[in-house]
C-alpha cells in the first residue's frame, strides 16, 4: 500500500479555465493571495475569490492550460520543405557564390519537378504540360527534367533529380548544397589522423594523475608514437610548435591553463547552460558544505560544522538551512560499526523540506528587523493566505516544485525520494564532479562564509595556509547558538540584501532588488498558495525502520522501545508484501527518545518510549548516544547493556553542563617525535651516581701555621759525610757543630 500524500494544490495561470461552485470561470488576473475569476456563463456573475479558499475547495478542477487544446496537435502536417518553402532560403546566406548559386538552381528544378511550377513563377501560371502534376508522373518528369537539363550542357540522370527531390524534402534547401563546398578545414590541421587517436588515448590514460604541462604530454605521445609506428614515427610526430597549436584545437588543457589540479576534470561539457527559473519554487538547489567554523556539541566537545541549504533560484530565498557537527568517531575493531562519528544525515534533508513549506516564527530575543511584518514582503496578503505568517520571520516560505542536489547519500538516499514523492517534488541530480550544474548554492555557500562565518569565533578560514595558530582555544559557540545566529541572519543579512542577479530585464539600470522585493513580485504575478503539513504528514517525512514487535519491545539501534500502545502487534504479522513480522517504524535521530508504530490498516499510529528514558532525564541525541556507546566499549562493556549505556549518557550530559574545570590543570598530550634518526648518543659516565648534597658538605679545618712559614725554603739535613767520625778530634777551641746551612 502506498502512504497518502498531503494534496498539492492545482497550478493556476491567467487563463486557465476553471471550474468552481458548478461553474466555468476564466481566470482573468492574479492578485497577491487573490484570483479574479471571470464567468462563462450568460448570466453568471463575477468573483474574486482568495487562492487558497478556491484550492480548498472540493469541486475546484483546473479545466485547461494556456496554450493547450485540440488546435495544439495537427494531423496530416506536411513535410520539412513544404512548411518551410522558399523561406528556408535564409540557410545560404554565408556560402559561397557559386555554392548559392548552384543550390538556387536546383531550388528551381526541384519545385517544378515537385509542384510543376518553379519558384520564379508568378501566380496564375499554369505549368507546362510535360511537368503536370495531374497528367504526369514522377517518374516521368524525373526523366524529362534530366533531358532538359543534359540538353543545356548538365550532365545530369534522371537518379539525381529524385534524390535532389527527396534531399530537398527531408532537410528543406539545405539538402540541395553541396556539402563539399561547405566542408571546414579539418580540426586537426595536417596532423595525421592516427597521431590524434593516440594522442587522445594518452590524454585519457593519464587525465586522472596530477596535471602536468604540455611537455610532458608531447613525450609521453612521442614515446606511444615510437611504440606503435616504429621507423614511421619521426614522420609522423608533428614538431612541438604544431603540437601545441593541436592541443589548443583540440581544447586539451595542461598547466597552467586549467586554473587549478583537476579542474578540466569538472568542468561540464558545453554547451553550457544557465539555471533559469520564472516562478518560485521552479528550482530549488540543494547541498551541504563545510561551515569553516568549530563549535561546540551537546558533550562538550570541540568538533567542525557542516552547513546544509536549499536556494530558490528565481528568487535567490534561502528557503531553509540547518548546521550540524561533524566527526569522525572511533571504532573498536576493523570491522565494527563506528561509534560517536557524526555528519549531515539524511534526516535533516527531510526536516529542510518540512521547514520550507513552514513560516520560521520570530524568537524574543532577535532583532525587530528581522520580522516579515516591517521587511518587503507582502504582509498582509500572505497573512489573509495564511494565518501562520503572523509574527513570522522575514524569510518567504516556497514550495518546491524541482529539487536539484548532489549525488551525495544524504540526499540521493530512498528516505529523501520517497519524502519529496509524498510532497509533489520531482528531483534532478546533478552530474557527478559538475559543481556548475548547481553553481547558484556553491556561490551562495561562498557569500554565507564571507558573510556570516568569518564573523564568529572559531572561524577556522578556508584551508590550513589562512587559519589561526589558536582558534580551538578561543571561545566558541555550542551548536544550537550557531544555528539561532544563522537563522536570524538569513532574516536579515540575506532576504534583506540587495542581489546583484536580481535586477528588473526591462528597467536594468534600476537599483538589484532583494530576495525578499522579488518575492513579493512574483506574488503580485502568481499568487501565493500554502501547504499546510498536519502531524502525520510530519511523521511520514522521518526515516522508515522495519523492525519486529517482540515480547520486549521494539529494538532500534541498540536501544529498546515498549509501551502499551504497541501490544496487539506483538509477534504479528504487519501485512506488507514479503515483510512477514516485520512493521514500518518511524524514528528521529535527533530526538530517540521515542518511535512511531504505522498501522496502515487503519491508519492510526503507535507511540512507544525508550526504556530506560528514567535514567537519563534531559533531552539527547543519537549522536550523544554513540559517544557513550563507545566509551562504554573502552571499559569492557557491551552493547546490548542499556541500562549501562544509559548511565554513561547522563555522565556525558552532566559533565557538559558543568563546563570544564577551573582547578585541575589539563596535562599535555605526549608528543609522537617518531623514530630516532642521527648518531646515537654518548652514554653518561656519572649516570646512577646521586647528585651531592652541598648542604651537608662540611668546610675544611682552619691550619694552625703561619703562611710566612710556608713561604720559607725547606730545611736541609746533613749528609753522613758531613758528621765527625769516632777517633778522630778536631783543633781545641773549633767548637764548629755541624752546618745546618750555608
Amino acid at each position: 500500500m502506498t502512504a497518502h500524500a498531503p494534496a498539492r494544490p492545482a497550478m493556476v495561470t491567467v487563463g486557465n479555465a476553471v471550474r468552481w461552485r458548478g461553474e466555468t470561470y476564466l481566470v482573468a488576473a492574479l492578485q497577491g493571495g487573490s484570483v479574479h475569476l471571470l464567468s462563462q456563463h450568460a448570466e453568471g456573475e463575477d468573483a474574486v475569490v482568495l487562492l487558497d479558499a478556491l484550492s480548498r475547495s472540493p469541486d475546484f478542477v483546473v479545466l485547461d492550460t494556456p496554450g493547450t487544446g485540440p488546435d495544439a496537435a495537427i494531423e496530416g502536417a506536411p513535410s520539412v520543405a513544404v512548411r518551410q518553402g522558399l523561406g528556408d532560403a535564409a540557410v545560404l546566406e554565408g556560402l559561397s557564390d557559386k555554392a548559392r548559386e548552384k543550390a538556387e538552381f536546383w531550388l528551381n528544378h526541384v519545385l517544378e519537378v515537385h509542384t510543376g511550377l518553379p519558384g520564379f513563377a508568378a501566380p496564375g501560371t499554369a505549368p507546362r504540360p510535360c511537368f503536370d502534376p495531374e497528367r504526369t508522373t514522377l517518374r516521368q518528369r524525373y526523366e524529362t527534367k534530366a533531358a532538359e537539363l543534359c540538353a543545356a550542357h548538365h550532365r545530369v540522370s534522371a537518379a539525381t533529380v529524385e534524390r535532389k527531390r527527396l534531399a530537398w524534402l527531408a532537410q528543406g534547401v539545405w539538402g540541395l548544397v553541396d556539402k563539399r563546398r561547405v566542408r571546414g578545414p579539418s580540426t586537426h590541421g595536417r596532423v595525421d589522423e592516427q597521431v590524434v587517436k593516440l594522442l587522445w588515448k594518452v590524454h585519457q590514460r593519464h587525465k586522472k594523475r596530477s596535471v602536468g604541462t604540455r611537455s610532458r604530454l608531447f613525450e609521453l605521445l612521442r614515446r606511444a608514437c615510437v611504440r606503435k609506428f616504429k621507423k614511421k614515427a619521426e614522420q609522423l610526430m608533428p614538431s612541438r610548435a604544431t603540437f601545441y597549436r593541436l592541443l589548443e584545437r583540440l581544447g586539451i588543457l595542461c598547466g597552467r591553463e586549467t586554473g587549478h589540479q583537476g579542474s578540466s576534470s569538472h568542468r561540464p561539457e558545453p554547451p553550457f547552460t544557465l539555471a533559469m527559473a520564472t516562478t518560485p519554487g521552479e528550482q530549488v538547489q540543494i547541498d551541504t558544505t563545510p561551515l569553516d567554523v568549530l563549535g561546540v556539541d551537546e558533550t562538550g566537545r570541540v568538533v567542525s560544522l557542516e552547513l546544509t541549504a536549499a536556494i530558490d533560484v528565481a528568487t535567490r530565498t534561502i528557503l531553509a538551512a540547518v548546521i550540524r557537527p561533524k566527526s569522525s568517531g572511533t571504532k573498536t575493531g576493523p570491522n565494527s560499526r563506528r561509534h560517536g562519528g557524526r555528519a549531515t544525515k539524511a534526516v535533516d534533508a527531510l526536516l529542510l523540506l518540512a521547514e520550507m513549506c513552514t513560516p520560521q516564527p520570530m524568537r524574543p530575543h532577535w532583532s525587530p528587523k528581522a520580522g516579515a511584518k516591517v521587511s518587503d514582503l507582502p504582509y498582509a496578503q500572505l497573512v489573509e493566505a495564511d494565518e501562520r505568517m503572523h509574527g513570522a520571520a522575514a524569510r518567504p516560505v516556497v514550495i518546491p516544485e524541482m529539487i536539484v542536489m548532489d549525488n551525495g547519500k544524504v540526499f540521493a538516499g530512498r528516505a529523501f525520494m520517497d519524502a519529496c514523492a509524498q510532497l509533489g517534488i520531482s528531483v534532478r541530480p546533478a552530474s557527478y564532479n559538475s559543481p556548475t550544474h548547481k553553481a547558484i548554492i556553491e556561490r551562495t555557500f561562498g557569500s554565507t562564509k564571507s558573510l556570516f562565518s568569518q564573523f564568529l569565533t572559531g572561524y577556522t578560514g578556508k584551508d590550513l595556509h589562512h587559519r589561526g595558530k589558536n582558534v580551538a582555544s578561543e571561545r566558541l559557540w555550542r551548536v544550537d547558538q550557531l544555528n539561532d545566529f544563522l537563522q536570524q541572519w538569513i532574516a536579515v543579512g540575506w532576504q534583506q540584501r540587495p542581489h546583484e542577479e536580481l535586477r528588473n530585464p526591462f528597467l536594468p539600470s534600476m537599483p538589484p532588488r532583494t530576495p525578499n522585493q522579488m518575492f513579493a513580485a512574483h506574488v503580485a504575478s502568481s499568487g501565493y498558495v500554502p501547504v499546510r503539513l498536519s502531524a502525520e504528514d510530519r511523521l511520514r517525512l522521518l526515516p522508515t525502520a522495519w523492525v519486529k514487535v517482540t515480547d520486549k519491545g521494539i529494538r532500534l539501534n541498540n536501544r529498546t522501545y515498549d509501551s502499551r500502545a504497541v501490544s496487539p502487534y506483538r509477534n504479528t504479522p504487519s501485512g506488507w508484501p514479503g515483510k512477514g513480522q516485520r512493521w514500518p517504524v518511524r524514528y528521529h535521530p535527533h530526538q530517540p527518545e521515542k518511535v512511531w508504530l504505522q498501522d496502515h490498516r487503519n491508519g492510526t499510529w503507535a507511540e512507544a518510549d525508550f526504556v530506560y528514558q528514567r535514567l537519563i532525564g534531559d533531552e539527547w541525541t543519537a549522536h550523544i548516544w554513540d559517544q557513550a556507546t563507545a566509551a562504554h566499549l573502552d571499559q569492557g562493556g557491551s552493547t546490548r547493556d542499556e541500562a549501562a549505556i544509559a548511565r554513561v549518557v547522563r555522565s556525558l550530559l552532566e559533565r557538559a553542563g558543568r563546563g570544564p574545570s577551573r582547578t585541575t590543570t589539563p596535562q599535555p598530550a605526549p608528543v609522537d617525535r617518531g623514530m630516532t634518526v642521527g648518531p646515537q648518543p654518548i652514554k653518561d659516565p656519572y649516570r646512577n651516581i646521586p647528585a651531592p648534597d652541598y648542604q651537608r658538605i662540611t668546610s675544611l679545618p682552619s691550619m694552625d701555621v703561619d703562611l710566612r712559614q710556608l713561604c720559607l725554603p725547606p730545611a736541609r739535613f746533613p749528609r753522613p759525610d758531613d758528621l765527625p767520625q769516632p777517633g778522630t778530634g778536631g783543633k781545641s777551641g773549633d767548637a764548629r757543630g755541624p752546618q745546618t746551612g750555608t
